[in-house]
């Protein structure tokens, strides 16, 4: 590659790798690279996806357990590593979150590197991969529903989003719940579930946070939490080159006024512009967010939109 001669660009502005687009009649992989779910569940949300208009291919090991894995370590990596390499696979979907995606890292992470980009789509605990995908190969992932999780009740809006953001369509801007802080700004959208982005923290798979557009998620976790999270994002300086901060419903975090007030308290200072209430991931609505991909927030209207395609109009011919 010839670089200039300031050197290579950093990876905020290096253009992406977009995923062929999904079609009908494609075939998707279900993977269960952490958690094990019910088998009734999987078979439910399968089918609902499958009415979608793709053909769904459940890859054995997503019904395996090993305590509360979806199989051992090897066995998951190799299901991920086996969807990768499948020339007809045209997007993985994950069946659930829990705890699990993180350990593969290592075992996955040269799979990745050398495979072609492919639709991936999850997000709790598939942050970990989703992380590595995007932060470190460049690829455009999707931060959106999983198939035991949410297929089988997912929202028409949602089903909508979804495909929308496969197929390569321009969404309408999605509308934010609360502003912390006015401002308007553009960047390439990252990020993902709080808990996982920093338990990466100090490992090779933790990503640079400079000039994006931060997305923060989570669920269940106690204010206290939520600022101890923040507190370490802050004083490893990653949260000071954001350009904007967007958190997610963040359901179930303590009473609003709390909330709110830990997330204020820990973004003042920053001087950019926040905003809460991103309908993606844990909570109420499952947008499907492509991450990696240039975005605009604006706090003032509370708005995030979506300004390009996470998938690219050409079939290639690896997947």
């Amino acid at each position: 590659m010839r670089r200039s001669r300031s050197g290579p660009l950093p990876d905020w502005r290096r253009p992406s790798r977009r995923p062929p687009a999904l079609a009908p009649g494609d075939t998707i992989a279900v993977i269960a690279p952490a958690s094990a779910a019910k088998r009734a569940r999987i078979l439910r949300g399968a089918r609902n996806l499958e009415r979608l208009g793709f053909h769904v291919r459940v890859l054995p090991q997503a019904f395996a357990r090993n305590g509360h894995f979806a199989g051992t370590d090897d066995r998951r990596a190799a299901a991920l590593r086996q969807a990768l390499g499948d020339r007809s696979v045209r997007a993985i979907f994950l069946t659930r979150g829990g705890f699990g995606a993180a350990r593969l890292l290592p075992l996955v992470g040269r799979d990745l590197a050398e495979s072609g980009p492919k639709i991936l789509v999850g997000y709790s605990d598939a942050t970990s991969l989703l992380t590595f995908a995007t932060g470190k190969l460049g690829w455009v992932t999707f931060h959106g529903p999983m198939v035991a999780t949410d297929f089988p009740r997912l929202a028409a809006v949602d089903r909508v989003s979804l495909l929308g953001a496969l197929r390569g369509e321009r969404p309408p801007p999605i509308r934010l719940g609360v502003t912390l802080r006015r401002g308007v700004v553009e960047g390439k959208i990252f990020g993902g579930c709080l808990s996982i982005l920093v338990s990466l923290l100090g490992t090779p798979y933790a990503v640079d946070l400079s000039n994006r557009i931060v997305f923060l998620e989570d669920v269940n976790e106690e204010p206290y939490s939520l600022d101890r999270m923040l507190t370490q994002l802050r004083q490893t300086g990653q949260l000071a080159k954001a350009r904007g901060i967007v958190f997610g419903e963040m359901s179930n975090c303590g009473t609003r006024r709390e909330l709110l007030g830990v997330l204020r308290e820990r973004t003042a200072d920053l001087g950019i512009p926040v905003a809460v209430g991103l309908p993606s991931g844990h909570g109420r609505g499952k947008r499907t967010v492509p991450l990696g991909v240039r975005a605009r927030l604006d706090t003032g209207r509370r708005t995030l939109e979506i300004l390009e395609s996470g998938v690219s109009s050409g079939r290639s011919s690896s997947g």
